[in-house]
């Protein structure tokens, strides 16, 4: 039982945190013209932070896939790093393709706007 609260508590302190840096990076990433990359940048942040996998090959518990790629290569090796690299590639992959799609979208709002 202490375990799972611990295993809790970690993540609530790592989503903590992670919220209060994304913060920064949203203050820092509010660009005028080259909104994109805005949201790329933040799209980015949030799948890398947020990913999680398996800690290990046998276990039920989840860690934050970044950790657990480069845990697994400085400790096992290359081979072992790809088993969280391919979720977090997928998750890289997904989260351009949302921030290009809410871009759009605000894009055409603007426009739209601007018109009317």
């Amino acid at each position: 039982m202490e375990a799972e609260t611990n295993y809790l508590g970690v993540w609530f302190v790592y989503l903590i945190a992670g919220c209060a840096f994304y913060a920064v990076l949203h203050r820092f990433t509010q660009f005028e013209r080259a909104r994109w990359w805005a949201y790329a940048i933040r799209a980015l942040y949030l799948a890398l932070t947020l990913t999680p996998w398996y800690a290990n090959s046998q276990g039920e518990t989840f860690a934050p896939a970044l950790m657990v790629m480069t845990l697994d290569l400085i400790t096992v090796g290359g081979e072992a790093a790809v088993r969280a690299f391919a979720p977090l590639a997928a998750s890289l992959c997904g989260s351009l393709v949302v921030a290009t799609v809410i871009y759009l979208i605000q894009k055409k709002r603007l426009n739209n706007n601007n018109i009317g």
